[in-house]
């Protein structure tokens, strides 16, 4: 879904880039490089996925045997991502990106 969202937004740059001008009243060139950003966000993110993982350890016990110990990933449940006004569409990938990458 991330890099299909990136390619997709990759195609329209252009569009975008309009469309946050029109928004935040910022000049093209600095909001073309803030939808580059989002799609570098969101490609890095994409990458990342693969790399989660648990992990698990046999730990020694007193008693000479062994324990089990491993690591869990799971959703925190709810998360919230303050952006600012004047950076709306790169502010939304750099909180919900990551949010749901991590299953949040």
């Amino acid at each position: 879904i991330l890099r299909r969202t990136a390619e997709i937004m990759s195609q329209n740059v252009q569009l975008l880039s309009e469309m946050e001008t029109s928004d935040t009243g910022r000049v093209i060139r600095e909001t073309q490089y803030d939808i580059e950003a989002g799609i570098e966000c969101l490609n890095y993110y994409a990458g990342v996925v693969n790399s989660l993982g648990g992990n698990s350890y046999n730990l020694p016990c007193a008693s000479g045997g062994t324990n089990l110990a491993y690591t869990l990933r799971e959703p925190l449940g709810v998360t919230v991502g303050i952006g600012a006004w004047n950076y709306p569409i790169q502010s939304a990938l750099w909180k919900s990106a990551p949010s749901l990458v991590f299953g949040n």
